[in-house]
């Protein structure tokens, strides 16, 4: 009746243990995002089970500032568009998402300078397992597929509500390439 069970968190995760995508904590078949490129942050994120996150953004994404102490893993932040979802943070300093991201994260950059204001259409082919250190992990196959224009509510973060927002339409695809449907 007062709803204080129900979270009201929006975010966007890969959880590399179990291969498996999330949003706002229920698992989903993921295929592909948009990636706002002029929201990438990259810093020091120290992430503990039971706590809120705490971050130390770089002044600029990939110039590394000093690590502000223990417990502290370089990751990054940046603003996803799903389907059926709408905009969500991804955030990680996980080995396989970081992997991920920084393979793909070439072809978003060369792209971004003729396509401002626009965000990256990315398909995701599944994850590889790869050896780290003594363990394993699974990193995301990404590919860029072209550029979208943003949906209206990308201009602005959306204020905090106290209800569970309706799902946003997916953003529709560039007549030119159409080979890539999520």
């Amino acid at each position: 009746m007062l709803g204080l069970s129900d979270s009201t968190a929006e975010y966007f995760r890969f959880k590399p243990s179990v291969n498996a995508w999330y949003v706002d904590g229920d698992e989903i078949e993921f295929k592909g995002m948009g990636i706002d490129p002029s929201s990438l942050k990259t810093g020091w994120g120290k992430i503990s089970e039971g706590q809120a996150p705490e971050w130390q953004w770089d002044e600029r994404p990939g110039v590394k500032s000093p690590n502000p102490g223990e417990g502290f893993k370089r990751g990054f932040s940046v603003q996803v568009y799903i389907k059926d979802y709408g905009w969500r943070e991804w955030t990680s300093t996980g080995s396989g998402p970081k992997m991920g991201l920084e393979a793909v994260w070439p072809a978003i950059h060369n792209g971004a300078a003729s396509n401002q204001g626009k965000m990256a259409m990315v398909a995701c082919h599944g994850a590889k397992a790869v050896a780290i250190g003594k363990g394993t992990t699974r990193v995301p196959e990404f590919e860029l597929k072209g550029w979208n224009d943003k949906p209206a509510e990308a201009a602005q973060p959306a204020p905090v509500q106290e209800t569970t927002p309706e799902p946003q339409a997916a953003p529709q695809p560039d007549s030119s390439d159409d080979d890539w449907k999520f």
